[in-house]
């Protein structure tokens, strides 16, 4: 039987999310880099729950859903992005023997560059988080034991995609896993008692979850980085980058089977 919103635990928990990440921005402001991170988080935490209504929702508008919250966070990722390789670069340039150019340094945010945000974005977002609300699904998930089969599914799932990226050590693989490491987290925080410290997994669960953030984050640059024309400072910095991605995927495997055992993982 379908639950009024104000009965339906996932939909408060998702209109919670939603007020807190727009809150800075409702009266126009255009969202800074924190604002941005912070909805770009709301719109993972609603994917995440969306996984909680598979048995109970029908599968089509589960997806349209979860379509319209990643064209929410693709619209914002390249303003986050932007901020966070200007970090990176700061950091990874401190360890090199010679500073780095300023001409390569202008190059890697030229092909970064992105429109900074405006009041009128702030507008459509916050029309955009009102139609996801508005079209949220209402059904009998209305207990902790009705989300057992999405709880399931989602830690399965991470659980898979880090065998086959510690197995194949593909990028891809690694950020695939992220995404639904992240899910398992904000699943798991919706069923802990908000009173209690978090518990063990769900400190893995975090700490896996900020590890694959940086690997996704020098993968990035390590991309933004091969477009460019080859230079001896830009070979000093990818061998730093490399190096790092390195040590970075040795921590994420230790992670990995802390997380989800050792079974599967050939690594």
């Amino acid at each position: 039987m379908p639950l009024t919103p104000d009965a339906d635990p996932l939909y408060q928990a998702a209109r919670h999310h939603v007020r807190g990440a727009l809150l800075p921005i409702v009266n126009g402001t255009a969202p800074d880099a924190d604002a941005i991170h912070q909805l770009r988080v709301c719109c993972k935490r609603l994917r995440a729950l969306l996984q909680l209504y598979r048995p109970y929702a029908g599968h089509h508008r589960l997806r349209q859903l979860d379509q319209q919250l990643r064209q929410i966070a693709k619209a914002l990722a390249g303003s986050r992005d932007l901020h966070v390789q200007q970090q990176l670069i700061k950091q990874l340039a401190s360890s090199l023997d010679t500073p780095l150019s300023p001409t390569l340094n202008s190059r890697l945010m030229q092909t970064s560059h992105t429109r900074a945000p405006s009041s009128a974005d702030s507008e459509h977002l916050i029309a955009a988080f009102a139609a996801v609300l508005a079209n949220w699904p209402h059904s009998a998930s209305g207990t902790v034991d009705h989300w057992h089969v999405g709880l399931q599914r989602t830690f399965k799932q991470a659980r898979k995609l880090a065998r086959r990226a510690c197995n194949s050590d593909q990028d891809a693989l690694y950020h695939r896993c992220r995404k639904w490491t992240k899910y398992a987290l904000y699943q798991h925080e919706q069923v802990h008692d908000a009173r209690l410290p978090a518990d063990r997994q769900m400190k893995r669960l975090a700490r896996l979850g900020e590890r694959l953030g940086e690997l996704q984050d020098l993968c990035n640059l390590q991309a933004q980085l091969q477009r460019l024309p080859a230079s001896p400072d830009s070979a000093a910095l990818a061998a730093r980058l490399e190096q790092r991605k390195h040590h970075c995927k040795r921590r994420i495997i230790r992670l990995f089977i802390r997380t989800f055992g050792r079974g599967g993982f050939r690594c």
